[in-house]
This record gives C-alpha cells, sequence and structure tokens, in this order.
C-alpha cells in the first residue's frame, strides 16, 4: 500500500517559488518599463537625434528590467551560501556585486519611482530633497528586496541558479 501524498511530500517538477520569483521579477520589471520608458525615451532621442520606436523600447528595457532583477536575487543566495560556508572571498565579492546592483537599482529605478510620486507628495504639503528621494528610494528597495526574498527569494532563487546553471542539450 502506497503512502498518499501530503503537504510535506516532495513533487516533482519547478518549484513554485521558483515559479513566483519569476512572476515578481516580469511584474517588477513591467512597474519600472513604464516609469522609466519617458525617461530613456527622451534620453535615446538627444543621444541618436532620432525618435525611438516606442514598442522596441518597451520590449528591450523589460527583458534587461527582469534579468537585473532576476539575478539579484541570485546574487543574494550566493551571498547567503557564501557566509554559511565562510568564503571570505566569495563573502566580499558577492558584497560588492549586490552593492552594484543595490546602488544601481536605486539611482536608477526606485528613484524615478519616488520620483513619480513627489507631484502627490506635493499636494499632501511634502517637498523631497535629494538625500529623502535617495533615502526612500533606498528603504523600498531594501523592502521589497526583504519581503520578496523572504516569501519566494530563499526557496525560488537556487532553483533559478540551477536552471541557470543546468548543461546545454547536445542532441
Amino acid at each position: 500500500m502506497q503512502d498518499l501524498p501530503d503537504a510535506t511530500s516532495r513533487r516533482p517538477g519547478v518549484p513554485w517559488a521558483l515559479v513566483l520569483l519569476i512572476v515578481w521579477c516580469a511584474v517588477e520589471a513591467t512597474v519600472f518599463t513604464f516609469t522609466l520608458r519617458p525617461t530613456m525615451s527622451e534620453l535615446l532621442a538627444d543621444l541618436t537625434g532620432f525618435t525611438v520606436n516606442p514598442i522596441a523600447l518597451v520590449v528591450l528595457l523589460w527583458i534587461f528590467l527582469t534579468i537585473i532583477i532576476a539575478g539579484s536575487f541570485a546574487c543574494l543566495q550566493v551571498l547567503k551560501d557564501a557566509i554559511a560556508a565562510k568564503q571570505i572571498g566569495n563573502i566580499a565579492q558577492m558584497v560588492l556585486v549586490q552593492v552594484s546592483v543595490a546602488l544601481f537599482q536605486v539611482l536608477f529605478l526606485y528613484r524615478e519611482l519616488i520620483d513619480q510620486t513627489a507631484p502627490w507628495l506635493a499636494q499632501a504639503g511634502m517637498a523631497l530633497g535629494a538625500g529623502a528621494t535617495l533615502g526612500l528610494a533606498s528603504l523600498a528597495w531594501v523592502s521589497v528586496r526583504g519581503v520578496w526574498w523572504y516569501l519566494f527569494g530563499r526557496s525560488g532563487a537556487p532553483a533559478l541558479i540551477a536552471l541557470l546553471n543546468r548543461p546545454a542539450n547536445r542532441t
């Protein structure tokens, strides 16, 4: 007689946390794509002298941002593994990588998100300076990464890394 599977039984296939982590990366990339689209469109038009195709810009920006956001979770997992193994060199390297990723995301993604809310805050009587904007953007980054790491990243990131490191099929 076979035991019936329950909630703690191992199931084959894709881990649910990996799917939810990828979905979150796509959702976050979608938000930041539409937040950054006007800035990127203006910047590219100024640099090239041509009007950029908005559909191509959105698609390319979304793909790039999804990869950057998923990479941020992969970096956190590698940092966690390096700390657990007490590998000082890997810890220093991953801290440097994670700080670089955090700076990029805070300066270019979360700051833009805070800037989009500035008119709403101004109506409420709050004026944000550069320091307050960067502080709120940093707090938003830490909050979002912390919540999603706790909910799905710690289970989904190892599967994401395993998926990226799988050997290529040679047929």
